[in-house]
């Protein structure tokens, strides 16, 4: 596998590794050990947000989301950091509308096509 050609960001790629390739300083298996584990929380939190939402636990959803967004700068994840951000200024209200439902599927799905793109991108399949 090439890194750098999966690493930088295209006009059609949901994420840029080049944070996390400064970081492990270009070890592959470190980066590769990364992208793991921003798979792995990314859907823990992911569905810990949607548990939090249908108990209507705003705080621990507030909590959720300051969490994982410095994850997703680290990441270059921008279509999904914003997503997460309109729906954070959603929670901000403090009042469960269909507009926050609907963005929180939103956040899961965006959030799916990103893991699956990292997925196939670093042949990933023990996650």
């Amino acid at each position: 596998m090439n890194l750098s050609e999966n690493s930088n960001l295209s006009n059609n790629k949901l994420y840029n590794l080049d944070v996390i390739d400064k970081m492990c300083r270009g070890n592959k298996e470190q980066i590769i050990k990364m992208v793991e584990v921003f798979i792995d929380q990314i859907s823990e939190a992911i569905l810990e947000m949607e548990a939090a939402y249908s108990e209507n636990d705003i705080v621990k959803f507030k909590k959720i989301t300051h969490k994982i967004k410095p994850t997703l700068t680290y990441y270059g994840t921008s279509t999904l950091e914003k997503k997460l951000v309109l729906t954070e200024n959603l929670v901000s209200k403090e009042i469960p509308s269909d507009e926050l439902k609907l963005e929180i599927s939103n956040l899961k799905s965006i959030s799916k096509e990103v893991i699956n793109e990292m997925k196939n991108d670093f042949k990933i399949t023990n996650i």
